[in-house]
């Protein structure tokens, strides 16, 4: 019988996307050389060579998806059945994607955390007096200051304090040992949105019946919302013999590692990928309404789902996403030399787009639909009232935002505690934003909305006092917002996660630091807005979009 770490093994040494293999491209290193010993033949791989992957690699699937990906979007965007927000959302994720390519913008503001995930076999051997995850780490580091990705990581001090450590580390890595002559990683960045969705659920037996489980599923999906930034992969991971094993094989499976696991189980049951109960999933998220991030059908682009071995008086389900930043890619190292995944560049993704706008027009007597027929209304950032937004409609926003989010709102919140005055800058509308570094010559980095829930436990006390009180993010909130809002006389907005490469291009005219510098990433910038498209999610009413979705 196979047991997981052996499933899930060979599903990595083969390496699939969907349903069939990867296409590796070589990188471009001398092939390790090999010794013969103790009856074996061992590879050798020198140091600096496993960092240059680790290097590429980060560098790669930070401004490039994968092809199947970009297929997937596509198909979204240009069926004719689509609905015109799910369409606005797919073509902005699609344009992002382009734009990215170009390797000046990555592809969301929220560079990740960098993880490695590695299987290496015994008769592979690192030339290096450092041990394979600090190499690991820094051909990462290095890609974070080339690529000027974003600083994200905390570290604990004394006394409840965290302070970023300004270089993105340390590396998430997990290393694994195996039989074989190769080395095989996946490489992954993954963003706090799309990780806060992981949800470990200990169930009963109870549960492993069709109508049961569907029912629970239906309201695990309706709690996922729309601030990770849809459409989703949603994974379920059922069973596991601790939940460890429950919430890593949801991590990898999210990414497709998972994907050539066998269709079934053994004669006498294993590990396996559960194709039909994976279309179910993707129609459950259809039905929750939810949407491409302003409501719709297309929550879920697709689903993965893994049944696993389990103790008889436990049942570890975990449930996570992976979100429209869409970040992964392989690698290998044998004696034929060093590969990754081949990931999609600017004009492999045009093909596709031209590819599958061509395929539906023929399919539909020439008509393949590009507008998303949505009227989007002026708005002065600078000049508005918020009273004169209404729940539901988009408008394009010009003018002044103040870019604050987690640590500026927790500052903020002790000026009050501690009965000082708040900054000036506070009248302003905020926009929850936390941009990538700039890069050379350019106006800002990408810049896209983090969650807004978030701030929901600051909103009152701030609005009360006439700070913030209009806020532009993403995704869903609390009765709090509603509430505050109406009793304030404020409004919240929502602008597409995962679009924050074309942000940065088209929708930012000016940037400057204004307080805290300290703070980093979340440092308060002053940012001039030019046409940036959004939704009014909660107008000065209390009237919520969201709400009604549900």
């Amino acid at each position: 019988m196979t047991d997981f770490s052996e499933a899930c093994a060979a599903s990595i040494r083969a390496a699939w996307d969907g349903d069939k293999p990867v296409r590796w491209v070589p990188v471009d290193l001398v092939p390790p050389r090999t010794e013969a010993a103790l009856g074996r033949v061992f590879i050798l791989i020198p140091g600096p060579n496993l960092e240059a992957m680790a290097r590429q690699a980060f560098m790669e699937l930070s401004f490039r998806i994968r092809p199947s990906y970009a297929r997937e979007l596509a198909t979204l965007a240009f069926d004719p059945k689509t609905q015109t927000n799910d369409r606005f959302a797919t073509l902005s994720l699609l344009e992002n994607a382009v734009e990215s390519a170009r390797g000046v913008f990555p592809l969301c503001q929220d560079t990740g955390t960098a993880a490695v995930y590695g299987w290496k076999g015994e008769n592979v051997l690192v030339d290096s007096p450092l041990p394979d995850h600090q190499l690991l780490a820094a051909g990462a580091d290095y890609a974070w200051k080339q690529g000027r990705l974003r600083n994200s990581q905390l570290v604990p001090l004394a006394g409840f304090k965290e302070r970023n450590t300004g270089d993105n580390s340390p590396l998430a890595c997990e290393l694994f040992a195996g039989k074989g002559s190769e080395y095989r990683l996946l490489f992954i960045a993954k963003g706090g949105g799309s990780s806060n969705k992981t949800v470990l659920f200990q169930e009963t037996k109870r549960l492993l019946e069709p109508l049961a489980f569907e029912a629970f599923a239906r309201q695990a999906i309706s709690q996922i919302g729309v601030s990770a930034c849809p459409p989703y992969r949603i994974v379920f991971v059922i069973g596991g013999q601790s939940p460890e094993q429950t919430t890593l094989a949801a991590k990898l499976a999210s990414t497709g590692a998972l994907d050539a696991l066998p269709p079934g189980p053994e004669a006498n049951g294993g590990p396996y990928r559960d194709r039909t109960l994976e279309a179910r999933i993707v129609r459950l998220a259809a039905e929750s309404g939810w949407g491409a991030q302003f409501g719709g059908r297309w929550m879920a682009r697709d689903a993965r789902v893994i049944w696993l071995p389990r103790h008889a008086a436990s049942l570890p389900v975990v449930l996570a996403v992976s979100c429209a930043a869409h970040r992964q890619v392989y690698g290998r190292i044998g004696p034929d030399g060093y590969y990754l995944e081949h990931l999609a560049d600017g004009e492999e993704l045009a093909g596709i787009v031209s590819g599958v706008k061509a395929s539906f027009a023929r399919s539909n007597a020439g008509a393949s639909p590009t507008d998303t027929d949505i009227h989007f209304r002026q708005v002065d950032l600078d000049t508005m009232n918020p009273a004169d937004l209404t729940a539901g409609e988009f408008v394009e926003l010009w003018g002044s935002v103040v870019l604050a989010r987690d640590a500026a709102h927790a500052r903020l919140s002790t000026l009050i505690k501690e009965g000082k005055p708040l900054p000036e800058w506070t009248k302003k509308p905020v926009f929850y934003a936390g941009p990538t570094e700039t890069p050379e010559g350019e106006v800002i980095g990408s810049i896209g909305p983090t969650t807004s829930k978030r701030m929901d436990s600051y909103q009152e006390e701030l609005m009360s006092r006439g700070a913030f009180t209009v806020s532009l993010g993403k995704g869903e909130r609390t009765a709090v917002c509603r509430d505050a809002c109406a009793r304030h006389g404020g409004a919240y907005l929502v602008t597409t996660g995962g679009a924050a490469a074309i942000a940065a291009r088209r929708h930012v005219s000016s940037m400057s630091v204004l307080d805290w510098p300290e703070l980093g990433m979340e440092a308060i910038r002053l940012v001039t807005l030019t046409g940036l498209p959004a939704m009014v999610a909660v107008d000065s009413h209390g009237t919520d979009y969201y709400a009604g979705l549900r």
